[in-house]
């Protein structure tokens, strides 16, 4: 049995990463809280979850991914950013009804269903931080 949980990260980097716009803007997508100075809109993996869901016959697991949404605004708390590249992610790992999936060399990973989906603002006076937290269920089979 195989640890998914950096595979997972980066099949989600590498899905979501150049495909995630606001404003006709490249939205970067991060894998853990950057180093760098971030753009004003951009996407943050910061949390898996594995739970085993392993058969006689192979190794699976159910993983929860949890995906924050940013959008740094002065002077203004427009959550409509969140949400529209928060929809984004969603149409890219569960386009529609059917489960499609992604996989690498050594897993093939289904995401199933958005679990929750929250706001969490921050702010420090002028300074607001639109925050869309989204938790997506995906299913793991390992190879």
């Amino acid at each position: 049995m195989k640890d998914c949980s950096n595979n997972v990260r980066t099949i989600y980097v590498n899905a979501l990463n150049g495909n995630l716009t606001w404003n006709s803007k490249n939205v970067p997508v991060y894998g853990q809280p950057p180093f760098v100075t971030v753009p004003e809109q951009y996407v943050i993996i910061t949390n898996i979850t594995e739970n085993a869901d392993n058969t006689n016959n192979s190794f699976g697991n159910i993983v929860e991914v949890t995906i924050e949404v940013y959008s740094e605004q002065n002077k203004n708390n427009n959550m409509g950013q969140v949400d529209n590249i928060s929809s984004q992610i969603l149409n890219i790992l569960i386009p529609d009804t059917g489960v499609d999936g992604f996989d690498d060399a050594d897993f093939e990973v289904f995401p199933m269903a958005r679990t929750s989906s929250t706001y969490l603002p921050l702010w420090e006076g002028d300074n607001y931080v639109s925050r869309k937290i989204l938790t997506i269920r995906n299913l793991v089979n390992q190879k």
